[in-house]
């Protein structure tokens, strides 16, 4: 192997090796960014946590307790055996169809505004 050989490998090796830096000072720089957003997600998770421990401390348990034990339960129960399912279905069938109504109509009027966008789109196209 002559000089000029040995020299031409060495700056080949060289050049590899200023690549190979570029890109591990690049996948550097990324972790870098990723570790900052991770920390930040993190505090602001922290924060809120905080936040909401604070909020069930001040949680009075014991008065819920006691408007609990102030429910009629007895009376509930008679109130939900007295309801008319019957009428409730026939209220939830009406409201269905209300709601595919409502969808038709919404559909009809969408089609319609987009028929006449496409014909005025020509007098705004140029």
């Amino acid at each position: 192997m002559n000089h000029e050989d040995l020299l031409n490998e060495v700056k080949q090796s060289n050049e590899l090796a200023r690549r190979q830096l570029l890109w591990t000072r690049i996948a550097a720089a990324l972790l870098a960014v990723l570790l900052v957003a991770v920390i930040v997600c993190v505090g602001g998770t922290m924060n809120s946590l905080s936040r909401i421990h604070a909020q069930i401390e001040q949680v009075d348990l014991a008065a819920i307790s006691r408007q609990l034990s102030l429910l009629d339960t007895q009376g509930l129960s008679e109130a939900i055996s007295g309801l008319d399912v019957e009428a409730f279905n026939d209220a939830i069938n009406n409201l269905n169809s209300a709601v595919q109504e409502l969808k038709s109509a919404s559909e009809a009027a969408k089609a319609w505004g987009d028929r006449i966008s496409e014909g005025l789109g020509g007098l705004f196209s140029k």
